[in-house]
């Protein structure tokens, strides 16, 4: 059996414990420069390293990404019982960590303003730990006890987009392929959900999913093929030897930008140990079921579903390596997570296995940046398609959460809420979507689950 079994609401014990070391270490390498968590703000760090932008403007920065993705992202889908998003303590401590004090050019104990930072980090960073797991242990615990409680409906909101993952290769090819190999792969998938229905095989629409997965891959390799020759036939000049023959000339043309590279990855490679022991402390909660990296994989493994839960978090995977990968080596920063970390520790037995899995998992992607991303240069295709994945997988979350909040403000209002969910959807839209489109659908339905509340104490209800 894989994974461990998740419990309801986040147990204070080990939540506690792990998220306070979660924020404490990775703040601290958020302020070293050594290892950032948000996309958008790990190509500034090399700015913030060189005095080339102040730390003011960075923190300012941090901070607007930081609270557009904890109050529409990360906090809705993590509130009641369901399994709490990583966006809620990493994104946090991005902001904690660039905006204490630090200076690059010494070592961390060298200098007062150094320590400042570090202990600073290691504070706050835990504090902010602490109190994530807190909030979220007795906030699910108060929802539990409400005249409506919304605690168990507060799951319902991904159920739609765990029923309908498997079409995340099949926009992705609609998108990048055409629609009459999407209709081909949408069609190949739909025989295969209905096969597994038939034969009464678990979770059908993990069979669709891995139907339409093969129909992409395919179409990949074959783009590939074509493509890939052309587009370098020689190989990045860092993942040659400086005196292998036949490439001398060619490894010369842009000898600053590849020295350039291989010293952000020795910088990386130089704070490996710290990186390994956040990384392990992640595989721990990720197998705890204490934390996810989305809300649809935290879904399916509240259930019981690991390999499908670690199914889905490979397909984040392959959207999001080239990116995390090439923004590593450009910036000398490393990824804070790749989204291949939960899927090793969703299918180990126990916490210490997969903190063990995916501290060695994390050694591994550090010692083969370069080498990925000469693989990435040699073959555009994976990028182009990972780039379109992305698009593919939020659009149906856009959707599914939607159908998900109606479905929450349903079982909490009845038609009530549905409708009024629909009208929170217009409503964004004419406001020029002041709220994410992807979270619109939860933060409406907390929002109904609210007014519920508020009419039952007065003894009026809009359930049926």
């Amino acid at each position: 059996m894989s994974g461990s079994v998740a419990t309801f609401p986040l147990p204070l014990i080990p939540a506690v414990p792990l998220f306070v070391a979660l924020g404490a270490l990775s703040t601290v390498l958020v302020n070293r420069g050594v290892s950032v968590f948000h996309d958008g703000l790990r190509p500034i760090i090399p700015s913030l390293r060189s005095g080339a932008m102040s730390r003011a403007k960075v923190a300012k920065l941090s901070f607007s990404l930081a609270l557009a993705f904890i109050w529409a992202f990360g906090l809705p889908y993590s509130l009641g019982y369901v399994i709490p998003l990583v966006y809620l303590v990493f994104i946090a401590t991005d902001w904690i960590g660039v905006s204490l004090p630090a200076s690059f050019d010494k070592k961390w104990f060298q200098t007062g303003e150094n320590l400042r930072g570090v202990v600073g980090s290691l504070l706050l960073g835990g504090l902010w730990g602490a109190g994530v797991a807190l909030l979220l242990h007795y906030v699910a615990v108060g929802m539990n006890n409400l005249p409506v409680p919304l605690a168990h409906g507060a799951a319902l909101l991904t159920q739609p987009v765990v029923q309908a993952f498997f079409l995340f290769p099949v926009l992705t090819i609609a998108y990048h392929y055409g629609l009459r190999p999407a209709f081909a792969a949408f069609a190949a998938s739909t025989l295969a959900w209905a096969a597994a229905s038939q034969f009464a095989l678990t979770y059908p629409s993990m069979w669709a999913f891995g139907v339409a997965l093969l129909v992409m891959l395919v179409l990949l390799v074959r783009e590939s093929r074509t493509k890939g020759g052309s587009a370098s036939q020689v190989p990045a000049s860092w993942l040659v030897v400086d005196d292998a023959p036949g490439w001398a000339t060619e490894a010369d043309d842009e000898p600053d930008e590849d020295a350039a590279f291989r010293d952000n990855v020795a910088r990386i490679k130089r704070n490996l140990p710290l990186i390994v022991v956040l990384a392990g402390l992640g595989g721990a909660a990720y197998n705890w079921g204490i934390l996810a990296m989305d809300p649809f994989s935290a879904h399916l493994y509240a259930l019981g579903l690991a390999v499908p839960a670690a199914a889905v978090m490979l397909m984040w995977a392959f959207a999001f390596i080239p990116m995390k990968f090439t923004t590593a080596v450009v910036t000398g920063t490393m990824a804070t997570g790749t989204f291949l970390e939960p899927v090793v520790a969703m299918l180990m037995p126990n916490p210490w296995v997969a903190a063990i899995g995916v501290a060695i998992l994390r050694v591994v992607e550090v010692f083969s940046l370069l080498l990925v991303l000469g693989w990435i240069e040699r073959w555009p295709s994976i990028r182009e398609v990972a780039d379109v994945m992305r698009t593919a997988i939020f659009q149906v979350m856009e959707i599914g959460f939607l159908v998900g909040g109606a479905l929450a403000a349903a079982s909490w209002a009845g038609e009530w809420g549905v409708a009024t969910v629909v009208a929170a959807w217009f409503v964004n839209i004419k406001a020029k979507s002041p709220v994410m489109p992807m979270s619109l659908g939860a933060i409406s339905a907390l929002g109904v689950g609210v007014i519920v509340n508020v009419l039952a104490l007065v003894g009026l209800h809009l359930h049926p």
